[in-house]
């Protein structure tokens, strides 16, 4: 009778250790992952080895919006992510002249910039980006490699969307 309850018990805890596996599992594919900050291209909002994380969910049409930071599969890399910021949306002319972002004529507000020198200086379009495509440029942009470089980047490319900072504990918090 011991045998039996000790092979029930066993039993019972595989069986909620694989249950839990399992949803571990999809939550990480298809939910919500962690993601490892690698370079200087979004500093200061993200810093280098800082550890964030995203929702998987939140990549649909409807909840993209300008000035989100993404995680996308890089073009001609697709065994490489990169973290940048949504600036240019589709359907919209975007303009860069002299480090200053244009859409659709009008100058874009870039507050989240914290110094005006960081805008960088190469001239882009105007361009026209195509329906279902985003033009995404990094914070840091004297040193970011980003839509400037390797052109718009399809909505099937990106697979996470930023909600929060979790290391260093020091930075814990939402993303803006």
């Amino acid at each position: 009778m011991k045998k039996q309850k000790l092979y029930q018990y066993i039993k019972y805890i595989i069986i909620n250790i694989l249950i839990a596996a399992i949803i571990s599992i999809l939550m990480v594919r298809y939910v919500v992952s962690a993601y490892k900050i690698e370079g200087n291209s979004m500093n200061p909002v993200l810093l280098d080895q800082e550890r964030i994380l995203i929702s998987k969910l939140a990549v649909k049409k409807e909840d993209i919006k300008r000035f989100d930071i993404v995680v996308f599969r890089k073009p001609g890399e697709p065994g490489k992510s990169v973290i940048k910021r949504i600036i240019g949306l589709p359907e919209e002319i975007i303009e860069i002249r002299d480090g200053i972002v244009y859409i659709d004529s009008e100058k874009l507000d870039q507050s989240f910039l914290k110094h005006e020198k960081n805008t960088g200086s190469r001239d882009v379009g105007p361009l026209l980006i195509r329906k279902e495509h985003y033009f995404l440029m990094g914070d840091n942009r004297m040193v970011s490699r980003d839509s400037r470089d390797f052109g718009e980047i399809p909505l099937n490319y990106f697979y996470g969307k930023t909600l929060f900072r979790y290391w260093p504990l020091s930075r814990f918090g939402k993303i803006e």
